[in-house]
């Protein structure tokens, strides 16, 4: 009869067992996490799955830290920085990349785009080669689709949901739309006869967009604004103007803005409910955040060294107005404050119009971005930080640290 090992197996200490109980319960409460945020992202759709991933490599690299702002660029070949949430994407002559709260640079790509513009939305970034054939989707840390147009391209947009339109000279018509889903698939044509494609908007659910198409007639140039719904393959609506509407942003459900120098204006479904009368204050700058709420800075009487500042809500509706006795940089906006970069100034209001900020700033500053506590300004040199709701006398810019 064999004979029973007198020898114990050494008992897990308490101290480990609980350790191993906490780990999986932090486990547990991730995953609980990662499919509420897979479920809104299906119900809402301005979350996307690259947002998600983007968010947990940053969860993973969250104690990787930059050397704070502010950044300087390496070259002079940056061509343009744009906000992706709340961190930047920067376009350079052959290279992407974005900066987040601590100037810690991640995401980088080559490309060889001979003129690159960017947009954003929904956390992804279109990169157009405006005049040449390719084209990019990507998010803050990798390249998603790399598309190619069979003819020179004009324009782009994205929506939240990951719907691409894209603008491009005509093979039997003098410009075309396509439009593809989140999956690159194509779902949408529009072939433009006469006129040239110069914007584009997608709604945030995807199941529409708006072109800006400009013309000549007798010597005279006019815009059209048609709105498609993908279920038709005609404009659902269209409307003419006689000066250029260039800028187009779905503000909330299928309220759609229309900006130009001398144009303002709110089309709910397909319904104008707001015409600025811009005759004498024309439209020097536009800024319209994730949530549909836009900022505009108008040019008084002409003048370039007087402006008004205007907060508009997602649905149109006049917030606040303003007056800078300055000439206006850019404008920016989010759910809290608003920013204005002037020659010497970085200015930061609230909601209701109050002013809760100024900080002196260096006169190569180009545009501002604001995000919560902090604003920063794209400048020539770099970016730069400065803090929101704080007034200073001197130039010395802070280093943003996230909380």
């Amino acid at each position: 009869m064999a004979e029973k090992d007198a020898r114990k197996k050494p008992k897990k200490s308490g101290k480990g067992q609980a350790r191993l109980l906490s780990v999986l319960k932090a486990v547990c409460v991730i995953c609980v996490l990662l499919i509420l945020i897979v479920i809104g992202a299906n119900r809402l759709g301005n979350i996307t799955f690259s947002s998600v991933g983007d968010s947990l490599e940053a969860l993973v690299s969250g104690a990787k830290r930059g050397d704070g702002y502010p950044y300087y660029f390496e070259s002079t070949g940056v061509r343009n920085v744009i906000s992706v949430g709340s961190d930047l994407f920067v376009i350079g002559d052959d290279i992407t990349f974005s900066l987040d709260a601590t100037a810690r640079r991640f995401g980088e790509q080559q490309h060889a785009f001979s003129s690159p513009v960017a947009s954003s939305a929904g956390g992804r970034v279109l990169l157009l080669d405006v005049g040449e054939n390719s084209y990019r989707v990507l998010s803050k840390t990798k390249i998603l689709v790399e598309g190619q147009s069979e003819q020179k391209l004009l324009t782009g947009a994205l929506g939240k949901n990951g719907t691409l339109a894209v603008a491009a000279r005509g093979e039997n018509s003098q410009s075309k739309l396509t439009v593809f889903d989140k999956r690159h698939k194509e779902i949408f044509i529009w072939n433009c006869a006469s006129e040239n494609i110069i914007a584009t908007a997608v709604s945030a659910d995807g199941k529409r967009a708006a072109v800006s198409v400009v013309g000549a007639k007798d010597g005279a140039l006019y815009t059209k604004v048609h709105i498609f719904d993908f279920d038709y393959n005609e404009p659902i609506a269209s409307f003419s103007y006689d000066s250029v509407v260039s800028g187009l942003a779905f503000l909330s459900g299928d309220s759609l803005l229309l900006t130009g120098k001398n144009v303002f204006t709110v089309i709910d479904g397909t319904t104008p409910i707001l015409e600025e009368d811009l005759s004498l204050n024309t439209l020097s700058c536009v800024y319209t955040d994730d949530s549909g709420c836009t900022v505009v800075s108008l040019s008084k009487y002409g003048s370039s060294a007087s402006k008004i500042i205007r907060l508009y809500d997602r649905k149109g509706a006049l917030q606040f107005e303003t007056e800078i006795d300055e000439s206006v940089k850019g404008v920016s906006c989010d759910s809290v404050y608003v920013s204005v970069l002037t020659d010497n100034y970085l200015y930061s209001f609230n909601r209701k119009g109050e002013q809760v900020g100024r900080s002196p700033v260096d006169a190569d500053g180009i545009r501002p971005f604001t995000d919560g506590k902090n604003t920063y300004v794209y400048a020539i040199s770099g970016v730069k930080c400065y803090k929101t709701a704080e007034t200073v006398e001197t130039t010395e810019t802070t280093s943003a640290q996230p909380d």
